[in-house]
């Protein structure tokens, strides 16, 4: 008898354990139930572009470009956006496809080497022009100023952000920026790879880049110290040679401030 009461107390206590386990994973149970939900992420964006890869760049450079405005409020550059090509010789042929982006190096520095020359898979890029409607697509109104030149270079890395972040599968992006009128410096481009804009693709666009575009020389100073600070060491000058298979080659050549 003594060892059965025993037993009944050892059960019992055995019991009331997993009472309390129960009791504790149910009270547990209801706190969640009874927590609101998280609140979602932010999005990057308030607009974002649909439909397939082609689409969605298209719909970027409508987009972003759209925006950017002369004094006059005239658009002050039309964004032709697609796979990395340039025009042929002659009417009667196509457009030549780019099969790679050759990358010269900054040597000014001490720190590279002028055979230190980055080779780009072009089939992961896409290529912005931007075209002022002028002669080779410079603009036609206005005076070319280091002010106008900044809100070209800032929404060159605009069409780069959003690209990056809504197009699968692109690595790099060239923003073809229109020339001078008057030819007084070489064309430029600015050309951008998805690992330089990494921390500005981990947090909302506003972070970088205000709603909206700002006027000619109207950037706020700490978003044109951001649009300085990755553009300008991202300047090009650039030509193009061909390769032995007929295919194009963009060279680019760093613009040294």
């Amino acid at each position: 008898m003594l060892r059965q009461a025993s037993f009944r107390k050892r059960f019992a206590a055995v019991y009331l354990s997993l009472a309390l386990i129960a009791g504790v994973g149910i009270g547990a149970f209801v706190v969640l139930l009874a927590r609101p939900d998280a609140a979602p992420a932010p999005a990057w964006s308030v607009w974002q572009p649909d439909g397939s890869e082609s689409a969605r760049v298209r719909q970027i450079a409508d987009h972003v470009a759209g925006r950017y405005r002369l004094p006059s409020g005239e658009q002050i550059a039309v964004a032709l956006a697609g796979p990395p090509t340039v025009a042929a010789g002659t009417e009667e042929q196509a457009n030549i496809p780019v099969r790679a982006i050759a990358v010269r190096p900054d040597t000014s520095t001490g720190k590279a080497e002028d055979e230190d020359i980055a080779i780009v898979d072009a089939s992961k890029s896409v290529q912005y022009v931007l075209c002022g409607l002028g002669q080779m697509c410079s603009i036609t109104k206005g005076k070319a100023s280091e002010a106008r030149h900044a809100l070209l270079r800032r929404e060159a890395l605009e069409l780069a952000l959003y690209t990056f972040k809504y197009v699968d599968g692109i690595d790099t992006v060239t923003i073809f920026l229109p020339p001078r009128p008057d030819g007084a410096t070489p064309p430029n481009a600015v050309f951008l790879e998805r690992r330089d804009v990494k921390s500005e693709l981990s947090s909302p666009l506003t972070k970088t880049l205000a709603p909206g575009a700002p006027g000619i020389g109207s950037i706020p100073a700490k978003e044109l110290s951001a649009v300085n600070r990755i553009t300008r060491p991202r300047l090009y000058g650039y030509e193009y040679t061909q390769a032995q298979d007929g295919s194009a080659v963009l060279v680019l050549n760093p613009i040294i401030a």
